[in-house]
């Protein structure tokens, strides 16, 4: 039996993303099919990115939307999934819009080094963040994963970019 020999290889575009393995992918608009069916099916007009209120939509190299949340959040208004009439975003009654979730790099935080920032904080309208005090220190910032939606509010906000918005991987049931 011959074996055939795994491609290591990998586009320029994953090259110069940092992607040596090849898997990463841009984090898409909310609601949107799986990456492989993704690029097959928006035909990368825009309009999810016209439509956007908070303009945190993007347009990546070769023209497909991505989210930036450095220009902002996402509200979760659906605008961008009634605007796309090819299908890539599609939302289904209960669907999650994402599993983007955010994250605190305690080696990046501010207050993890005991000064005082609230930053992250106010702008999480569920209250996932919440600040834990400490004795004899300030209060660190505290992440509840459980209650997180990955709007990225927090992120835009934060002074020293201690929070990361992390893309998990869609499953059947959450989609």
């Amino acid at each position: 039996m011959v074996r055939e020999p795994v491609s290591t290889a990998i586009n320029r575009m994953q090259f110069l993303r940092g992607d040596f393995s090849g898997r990463a992918a841009p984090l898409r608009p909310p609601w949107a099919l799986p990456e492989h069916d993704f690029i097959g099916v928006c035909d990368r007009c825009g309009h999810c990115m016209d439509v956007c209120p908070t303009g945190i939509l993007k347009q990546a190299r070769g023209g497909y939307p991505v989210v930036d949340f450095s220009a902002g959040e996402c509200l979760f208004c659906s605008d961008c999934v009634r605007a796309c009439k090819p299908g890539a975003l599609a939302q289904a009654p209960g669907q999650q819009p994402w599993l983007v979730r955010a994250s605190i790099d305690a080696g990046t935080c501010i207050a993890q080094r005991g000064v005082e920032c609230r930053g992250c904080v106010d702008p999480c309208e569920i209250r996932a963040i919440r600040m834990r005090p400490r004795v004899g220190s300030v209060a660190i910032p505290e992440l509840d994963l459980t209650s997180c939606t990955g709007c990225g509010a927090c992120y835009r906000v934060c002074p020293v970019q201690a929070i990361v918005m992390q893309a998990g991987q869609m499953t059947q049931e959450a989609r």
